[in-house]
């Protein structure tokens, strides 16, 4: 029987975590004639490859396991699509979770769409940020805290795009139609961290239409050290962040040819923010005492020329939006960075300027 929904779980290392996962899937009511999960093992040096494969004995109606040579993250997703036979395909990390009954009204959405003849090519759902200390942040597809789309509404994805507005376009809340994916022969980086990028943007040049649904389903676990979203770590990948980045703008290069003006328009948008977020990385994240100032200059002479030629427009200011310097024009400028006194001040204005947002909007 061809099951609804195929979860994606790329697996390294984390025989700890691995089971609250698995449970959030297989507890799920009435899921199993519905619900694949296809468990990648990158080469686990831990006993990850034991833990997933007693699952799968136990649940073998849902569970499925591959087991293959490390690759890094976009390999696991390369190798589970062209065997998930789910009709609509989700990544779900090994150290996240779904919320369980939230996954059950999820799996009831996506039939309700089999029952009515209807498909769409993307699903997208709010998520919830999961840091320290308790703290949860649900993240939504909105603009300063208002709902531009109705919920439980397919939507002409063009109508959707000509807002402008990309922030939300993120892998936790993203569920894809598989033929899609297999059509435009999607494919993801392999050997370096950070592709989950690649996810959120390759189906987007391509797809026709979309869902919103309010279901909180993932459950997006900010409070491992380690994982690649610390920020001792980001630091350690810089180099991958930059293949990243090369890579993306050889496909926006290569396909942005094919799709229409409204979405010409959205991924300039996209990629001048992924640019932007590249020198983020480089002139603002890292510490001052990991700062290489030749990387830098290397990443700067080989990527501001291509975006001069693309024709993109940004600039770097704090991301409190109140200090309105732009850090890129400085380094152009001055090839340094911003003084350590303007630094402590951005930071207290950055800190002050997200509590109120979280208050506000992200209640």
């Amino acid at each position: 029987m061809k099951k609804l929904l195929s979860i994606i779980i790329p697996t390294y290392n984390m025989e700890a975590l691995l089971p609250r996962c698995l449970e959030s899937l297989v507890k799920a009511q009435g899921a199993e004639p519905w619900l694949e999960a296809l468990v990648v093992n990158d080469g686990s040096k831990d006993h990850s490859l034991e833990v997933a494969r007693q699952w799968a004995s136990v649940h073998s109606a849902v569970i499925r396991v591959i087991d293959k040579p490390n690759g890094n993250y976009g390999s696991t997703i390369n190798a589970a699509l062209p065997v998930a036979t789910g009709k609509y395909v989700k990544i779900l990390d090994s150290d996240d979770y779904f919320d369980t009954l939230v996954l059950s009204q999820f799996l009831s959405k996506l039939n309700d769409l089999e029952d009515k003849a209807k498909e769409t090519d993307i699903i997208q759902t709010p998520f919830t940020n999961l840091g320290p200390k308790d703290l949860r942040e649900v993240v939504r597809y909105n603009t300063m805290g208002r709902q531009p789309y109705e919920y439980g509404r397919i939507y002409e994805l063009d109508d959707v795009l000509k807002d402008g507005y990309i922030r939300f376009f993120l892998m936790h809340g993203l569920t894809y139609r598989t033929d899609l994916l297999r059509k435009i022969e999607y494919k993801q980086t392999e050997g370096i961290s950070y592709t989950d990028t690649e996810w959120s943007c390759y189906p987007v040049f391509y797809a026709k239409s979309i869902l919103f649904l309010n279901l909180n389903l993932y459950q997006y676990n900010l409070d491992r050290p380690g994982q690649t979203m610390d920020p001792k770590v980001i630091v350690r990948t810089l180099n991958q962040q930059t293949v990243l980045s090369d890579n993306m703008l050889a496909y926006y290069k290569a396909h942005i040819r094919e799709v229409s003006d409204i979405r010409k328009s959205w991924m300039k948008q996209y990629f001048e923010n992924r640019m932007r977020l590249l020198y983020k990385l480089y002139l603002l994240d890292t510490p001052r005492e990991n700062f290489d100032i030749e990387a830098m200059e290397r990443m700067d002479q080989h990527f501001w020329p291509i975006c001069q030629d693309l024709q993109f427009h940004f600039v770097l200011w704090p991301e409190n939006k109140l200090l309105r310097f732009d850090y890129i024009k400085y380094w152009h400028r001055f090839h340094k960075r911003w003084p350590v006194w303007f630094e402590k001040i951005n930071h207290y204005v950055d800190t002050f300027a997200r509590f109120v947002y979280v208050k506000v909007f992200r209640r």
